[in-house]
């Protein structure tokens, strides 16, 4: 009997034990789905202060649009179920900030709040100029409807040391594709859709429209400091005289680059190189009386010295920093270095002789049925048999291009033929600056099975204010201006 009772005393006391476990278990798992509720709820809280902070941020960037001395910010502005207090700081508070703004929005939810810290500069340039790469592709669809038809896809590709790498950010207006070994060390802006391996920065589709900046508004031909044309004071060798600041173009250097081709110009060809230093044309002195000027040069404009090389020399203390605008087409054959890579710069611009087309078969010369761009309403190509407003990289009779250091933009194509032989493979190219066109990209890298690398670094002195280019198309119009971001951080 004791035995018995000894048993169901046990009994009970496991029991009771059991019970006890399992009632801690339950507060355990009761306190701890509450903490996920709690947990849940401060997320949610922290997101919307963070959104309410960027509301923030937006609206004050809408007024410095509308007024870039506005420095008042917002003090609780109420936002939805919170509010958000914004606060500018500019280099009258701090000296060293130059002419960047610190924007700080703090957005409040309930009892969380989330600040953001964004460091802003005024955009004076259009912001194509502040891509590596920009591409408008304004012939694929009309940007004033909501139905958009993507037919254009700009691709990198290429693997190891051949793979293309891209350095800045990239706007195209369409589809964006890297495959292969290819990289994007920046943000990309599509259009349309992105796919393939994933940039540092961001990926942003479906983009709003980014208009091509409106060069017969800039007035070049007249707003030019130096025009170079048929009026020049050529001499018989096709030269200017070395106190001309223009005597760093040359007329008709070179008639043999065509021949091997077969190409026909309608346009004058103007080299541009400097014949008052050493043989060749490969060596370009800008003197004071022509430096920080606009140039503009009515016909064709060559890059190609008799040399292997074109580079600055000479550059003055300040650094050469120019701006040519060519009224034809920008033929980059040869290698363009600066003298100096901290100080100098120099910005090239092709636009359209009035109307100009896309070169679907890569003649170099106009087509019946090639598209028409800026066509005057009546469907007749009227224009220069070689187009214009074009930029195209490629030696005519072949050969290698190697490193063009400069600003690049083309109001037509970009069409790139850098081939070994008029008719051969593509080789490598690199560009230090910016490569950018109204309309299409033509980039021809793929061959044989194989893939021949295009470098594109970003000269970013545009973008932190430390290189000035005169001339450049304006954000919006010539009165405007816009507002870029440098930093941004959440505090």
């Amino acid at each position: 009997m004791r035995i018995r009772l000894s048993q169901r005393g046990g009994a009970l006391l496991i029991t009771l034990a059991i019970m006890m476990v399992l009632t801690m278990a339950a507060i355990i798992a009761v306190d701890s789905a509450q903490t996920d509720i709690e947990l849940s709820f401060n997320q949610v809280r922290s997101d919307q202060a963070f959104y309410i902070a960027q509301a923030g941020f937006e609206h004050a960037v809408t007024e410095l649009n509308n007024d870039h001395d506005w420095r008042a910010g917002f003090s609780q502005y109420q936002f939805g179920d919170g509010a958000y207090t914004v606060i500018l700081i500019d280099s009258s508070v701090q000296a060293s900030l130059g002419d960047t703004v610190i924007v700080r929005s703090l957005g409040q939810a309930t009892d969380a709040s989330t600040m953001i810290e964004v460091i802003m500069l005024e955009a004076k340039y259009h912001p194509l100029y502040y891509h590596a790469i920009y591409a408008g592709n304004e012939t694929e669809y009309d940007p004033s409807v909501d139905t958009q038809t993507w037919y254009s896809e700009m691709t990198f590709g290429g693997t190891g040391t051949d793979r293309d790498i891209i350095d800045g950010d990239i706007f195209f207006n369409g589809n964006i594709n890297f495959s292969e070994g290819s990289e994007l060390d920046g943000s990309a802006y599509a259009g349309g859709d992105y796919d393939g391996n994933a940039p540092t920065g961001s990926t942003n589709t479906n983009q709003d429209y980014l208009e091509p900046p409106d060069l017969l508004a800039e007035d070049y031909a007249t707003n030019a400091d130096f025009f170079v044309g048929g009026t020049s004071p050529w001499d018989a060798n096709g030269y200017l005289p070395p106190t001309d600041p223009r005597h760093i173009f040359v007329k008709e250097y070179r008639a043999d680059l065509a021949t091997e081709v077969g190409y026909d110009f309608d346009n004058t060809n103007y080299f541009f190189g400097d014949p008052w230093e050493g043989w060749g044309i490969n060596q370009v002195s800008v003197s004071a009386a022509g430096n920080e000027k606009v140039y503009f040069v009515d016909g064709n404009l060559w890059i190609e010295p008799n040399g292997t090389t074109s580079e600055l020399i000479k550059s003055p203390v300040d650094g050469t920093q120019i701006t040519v605008v060519v009224r034809g087409n920008i033929y980059f054959s040869d290698d363009l270095l600066y003298d100096n890579n901290e100080t100098d710069g120099i910005a090239f611009i092709a636009m359209t002789d009035g109307e100009s087309y896309t070169d679907q078969n890569g003649n170099s010369q106009y087509d019946v049925g090639e598209p028409l761009l800026h066509d005057d309403g009546d469907g007749i190509y009227e224009g220069p048999i070689e187009g214009s407003g074009n930029i195209r990289f490629g030696d005519p009779n072949g050969g290698p291009l190697g490193h063009i250091y400069s600003y690049l933009y083309a109001e037509n194509n970009f069409e790139d033929y850098v081939l070994d032989g008029p008719n051969g493979d593509p080789q490598n190219f690199a560009v230090t600056g910016l490569l950018s066109a109204g309309n299409h990209m033509d980039i021809n890298r793929d061959f044989g099975g194989m893939h021949s690398q295009m470098r594109v670094t970003y000269d970013d002195r545009l973008q932190k204010g430390t290189l000035d280019l005169p001339g450049l198309p304006k954000h919006g119009s010539t009165e405007t201006s816009g507002w870029i971001q440098v930093a941004w951080r959440e505090i």
